[in-house]
């Protein structure tokens, strides 16, 4: 089946739209002898080739990837690179979660986090209304965030609760609304008081955890999840869930 030229497999009956929002600011090319963002593009490869197995995820989810430094990038399929958020037509940057190849990241920059949850959230409420007008049966998008840092400003300065206030306003009008469901993972470094005022119930904090794994975490929310529940619950659920992953990351590491 087809719709807005993407292509399912067989056995499909509904969408998911999912938002990746990864921090490649220059933060995520440290430590210098093993950068994040070699983590990250690995982790990514691997995950994308390996879900191909996955059947649920393979017949339903569909992913748009944005990147975000001192400037806020998406994915084009077509082109197979990253554009400007503001240039991109909406109407391609979504494809079947087997389809993602996902570009070679680079880190460098600032991290205007704030910038690409904003574009994120509008791509994201501007698809379920297309799939919506199509009549394809469509559930919530949920948008996941990836970050080592903590939001800048244009210069770098690091913003405050109040420069947030509005974004955080905007992530939770929508949520209440039902229009999506938004999460936030803070790795190594991650200014964790400062993501809570953007998401207080959904930032959870993965210190050591390797990006396969946190990408496993985040997809497999949406198997768990009904189209009716309350983003909140699903917050505790990918919470509750981290916080396991992380146990066992440590009682691993000190068993080694």
């Amino acid at each position: 089946m087809r719709a807005d030229g993407i292509a399912f497999g067989t056995g499909y009956d509904e969408r998911q739209p999912v938002v990746l929002l990864l921090d490649t600011s220059a933060s995520m090319g440290r430590p210098e002898e093993n950068p994040r963002i070699d983590e990250l593009n690995t982790a990514l490869a691997g995950w994308f080739d390996g879900v191909r197995a996955q059947e649920r995820l393979r017949t339903r989810v569909e992913v748009c990837l944005i990147t975000f430094d001192s400037e806020v990038r998406v994915h084009d399929p077509a082109a197979g690179r990253l554009v400007p958020v503001r240039s991109a037509d909406p109407g391609r940057l979504f494809v079947p979660v087997d389809g993602m190849r996902p570009p070679t990241l680079r880190a460098g920059g600032l991290t205007r986090l704030t910038e690409a949850v904003d574009a994120a959230l509008e791509l994201a409420r501007a698809r379920r209304r297309t799939l919506q007008r199509q009549q394809v049966p469509v559930r919530r998008p949920f948008l996941w965030v990836l970050t080592d840092g903590a939001p800048s400003d244009d210069r770098g300065r690091p913003l405050d609760a109040a420069a947030l206030a509005e974004t955080a306003e905007r992530v939770r009008r929508g949520e209440a609304a039902g229009e999506w469901v938004f999460q936030v993972i803070g790795v190594r470094g991650a200014d964790l008081p400062m993501l809570r005022v953007i998401a207080p119930k959904a930032t959870s904090p993965l210190e050591s955890l390797d990006f396969g794994r946190i990408l496993d975490l985040l997809f497999q929310s949406t198997d768990d999840s009904s189209p009716d529940q309350a983003a909140d619950l699903i917050h505790q659920q990918v919470n509750d869930r981290a916080a396991r992953l992380a146990r066992m990351d440590r009682l691993e590491r000190d068993f080694r």
